[in-house]
C-alpha cells in the first residue's frame, strides 16, 4: 500500500509543472495565523458532537463541505483566482478531494461514538502521522532518533486513553477512538499532500476540489448507509456555521495558505495547544468530566509531539 502510494505521489509530481519550492520558516504573519488556526480547530470536536444530536454523521459532513465550498468559491472570485484545471492536475486534485472526504467521514462517525475530549486527543495526533508520511515522501525530512522517541512517547498517551476505555468497559468509546485515530492518520497524509501540490496547483482549485468531492461523497454515503434526518434547531445552525463557515471555509483557506507558504512542520507545531483548550471547551459546553487519565494522556501526547516535530536549527 505504501509503495503504491509512493509511486502515485512520484508520478503526480513528475506530471505537474515544475516550480521552485518557496516554502519558508514562519515570520510574524505566519506565527499569528498558525496560532489562530490552531485555536479555531480546538472547538471543532465539541461542535461536531453537538451537531450529531440533530442529524447523522454523513449529513454533518455534507453540510460542512457545502458551506465551506460556498465560502471558498466567494474567496476565489474575490481574489480572481483561475479555476480552470490543467489536464496534468486532475489526478492530484481528485486525490486532494478524496482524502478530506474520507477523513471527515471517519471523524464524524468516530465522534458519534466517543467523548469530545477523547476526540480532540485522537485527532491532534495528525502531526505525528504527518511526520511519518513526510519521512517517506519529503526530501530532507527524515525521522531522527529523538523524533522517533517523541513518536513513542506521544503514542503512549493514546495507549493510555485506549487502556482506560478498555479497563472501564467503555467499548463504544474505544470504537470511536479508533475511528478518530484513523481520521488523524488521513489528515496527516492530507497535509503533506496539500503542502506538495499547492507548490504547483492553485490554492482555490485545491480547496474547491475538496469541497465538491467531499460534499458529493458525503451525500451519496448518507443516502446509501444512513437513515438520514435533520432536526433543525439553533444549536445545529450554530454548530454547522462553526464547522462550515469558520473551519471548512475560513480555516481551510488559512491552513492551505500556510501550507503553501511555510514549512509544514513549523505550521503544525501550534497544534500542541489544541488538546488542553479542546477538553476545557468540551467540559464547559458538554459537561464532560476532566479526569487524571485525560491529563496524563494529553501530557504524554504534547511532550511526544513536541520532540517529533521539533527540528534542530
Amino acid at each position: 500500500m505504501l509503495i503504491k502510494f509512493e509511486i502515485l505521489f512520484s508520478n503526480a509530481n513528475i506530471k505537474m509543472t515544475k516550480r521552485k519550492d518557496t516554502r519558508k520558516g514562519l515570520d510574524n504573519k505566519g506565527y499569528l495565523l498558525s496560532v489562530f488556526v490552531a485555536l479555531l480547530w480546538s472547538g471543532n470536536p465539541t461542535s461536531v458532537k453537538i451537531s450529531l444530536n440533530y442529524t447523522t454523521p454523513f449529513i454533518v459532513g455534507f453540510l460542512r463541505f457545502t458551506l465551506g465550498g460556498i465560502i471558498a468559491l466567494f474567496w476565489a472570485i474575490y481574489k480572481k483566482d483561475p479555476l480552470k484545471i490543467k489536464k496534468e492536475h486532475i489526478i492530484p486534485l481528485i486525490l486532494a478531494g478524496f482524502l478530506p472526504a474520507a477523513q471527515i467521514g471517519f471523524y464524524n462517525i468516530g465522534q458519534a461514538h466517543t467523548l469530545a475530549s477523547h476526540g480532540i486527543i485522537m485527532i491532534v495526533t495528525f502531526p505525528l502521522w504527518a511526520a511519518i508520511f513526510s519521512h517517506f515522501f519529503t526530501p530532507n525530512d527524515k525521522l531522527t532518533l529523538s523524533r522517533i522517541l517523541g513518536l513513542i512517547t506521544a503514542y503512549s498517551g493514546v495507549i493510555v486513553l485506549f487502556w482506560d476505555s478498555i479497563n472501564q468497559n467503555f467499548t463504544e468509546y474505544l470504537w470511536g477512538d479508533i475511528l478518530m485515530l484513523l481520521s488523524a492518520m488521513i489528515l496527516g497524509g492530507r497535509l503533506i499532500w496539500v503542502s506538495h501540490i499547492t507548490q504547483r496547483v492553485g490554492q482555490s482549485q485545491v480547496i474547491l476540489s475538496e469541497a465538491i468531492v467531499g460534499a458529493t461523497l458525503s451525500l451519496g454515503l448518507s443516502l446509501f448507509l444512513e437513515t438520514s434526518f435533520i432536526d433543525f434547531s439553533i444549536n445545529l445552525i450554530l454548530s454547522m456555521a462553526y464547522q462550515g463557515i469558520l473551519i471548512a471555509g475560513l480555516g481551510i483557506i488559512l491552513q492551505t495558505f500556510l501550507l503553501r507558504t511555510y514549512l509544514p512542520g513549523k505550521v503544525t507545531f501550534f497544534n500542541l495547544f489544541q488538546p488542553i483548550i479542546g477538553i476545557f471547551i468540551s467540559w464547559f459546553l458538554l459537561g464532560e468530566s476532566l479526569s487524571l487519565i485525560l491529563f496524563l494522556s494529553i501530557t504524554l501526547l504534547t511532550i511526544g509531539t513536541y520532540f517529533t516535530i521539533r527540528k534542530k536549527g
